[in-house]
């Protein structure tokens, strides 16, 4: 079987070195052609789409859906895609939430430990010793989101802190393990002290987050978002804040981006960031890798006419029209 690869949008940190790249590497699979215009399409010939969060899915052409057997979305998060489009696609959708899930992971962590264990520089000796600062030993955590970023983030403060939760309506449900909360309940939220957002945007997580949530929080706490803007009820999180000098809050994602100079600047207990949790030096690459990983292991299924291997292998990754269904119920 021959593949041709098609790359919808490029990002701004996607120039034309990395479009080079990514077409070099992609057409060291036997069988691959990279086209980066659909003028070089061969219409008897399957396509890969590569797209990303500039990838408005409702303007694809029919003619290449009716052709396309694979979709890779090397982005995290599903928000680009509805429902209906979902249901309709007659081709696997492979997203990259790996991609980026361990970068994400340290931008919160060095959130807490930026908050909790600012650490000192003394210029002379200090007779006292002292270090006023809480410790994560005493806080009661809730995890919104149990992908691949929350699941590295449960492991990673479940022995550091008094009690981690996580809630997460997608999981499946698991009496041995009270720690995962799957059916929605507000109380979860009550004397929160550290509230970590690492969920996907979809209709059970949007605005989830509002003056009511916020206001069964511990009222010393710290929220954390690094995952979609639209998960927190911005003006709510602002009056909020506003009222509440004992909140701290970093933000990565933000209801319209970019936001506007001087934003939020007068809230002290804000620190924003560009939407960066999720960029490192690496990144270009891992994308590229990603992708290789995924056409060649594809390529391979369908070669041996066994593509439900392939979805099987993938499965953590595969955008499936059951997350929606449980979104509408």
């Amino acid at each position: 079987m021959k593949l041709q690869v098609y790359r919808t949008n490029a990002s701004s940190y996607q120039n034309s070195t990395f479009l080079s790249k990514e077409q070099r590497i992609l057409e060291e699979i036997e069988g691959v052609k990279y086209i980066q215009s659909l003028k070089e399409m061969n219409k008897d010939t399957p396509f890969v789409l590569i797209t990303n969060t500039h990838t408005r899915p409702e303007n694809i052409s029919q003619s290449v859906l009716d052709n396309t057997v694979l979709m890779i979305h090397p982005n995290s998060g599903h928000d680009n895609f509805n429902a209906d489009f979902v249901k309709s696609a007659k081709f696997p959708i492979v997203l990259g939430n790996p991609i980026r899930a361990n970068a994400v992971v340290e931008y919160t962590l060095s959130c807490l430990f930026h908050h909790f264990t600012k650490i000192p520089h003394h210029y002379h000796w200090n007779e006292e010793r002292k270090w006023n600062r809480s410790l994560l030993r005493d806080q009661k955590v809730l995890i919104l989101g149990h992908g691949h970023i929350g699941k590295i983030l449960n492991q990673s403060l479940s022995p550091l802190c008094r009690e981690v939760k996580v809630y997460d309506p997608f999981e499946e449900k698991n009496d041995l393990n009270s720690q995962i909360i799957t059916d929605w309940d507000p109380t979860i939220f009550e004397g929160v002290s550290i509230l970590l957002i690492a969920a996907n945007l979809n209709p059970t997580s949007y605005q989830l987050i509002d003056k009511n949530i916020l206001n069964m929080l511990a009222q010393e706490n710290i929220i954390i978002n690094p995952a979609r803007g639209e998960i927190i009820k911005e003006i709510d999180l602002i009056h909020y804040l506003q009222k509440n000098n004992k909140s701290t809050c970093f933000l990565d994602v933000f209801d319209k981006e970019p936001f506007t100079p001087g934003y939020l600047n007068e809230i002290t207990s804000l620190n924003k960031t560009s939407h960066i949790a999720g960029v490192f030096d690496k990144l270009n690459h891992d994308i590229v890798a990603f992708e290789y990983l995924i056409i060649k292991d594809f390529l391979q299924s369908y070669n041996d006419d066994n593509l439900p291997d392939f979805q099987y292998g993938y499965q953590e990754c595969l955008l499936t029209e059951q997350e929606y269904q449980k979104s509408e119920g």
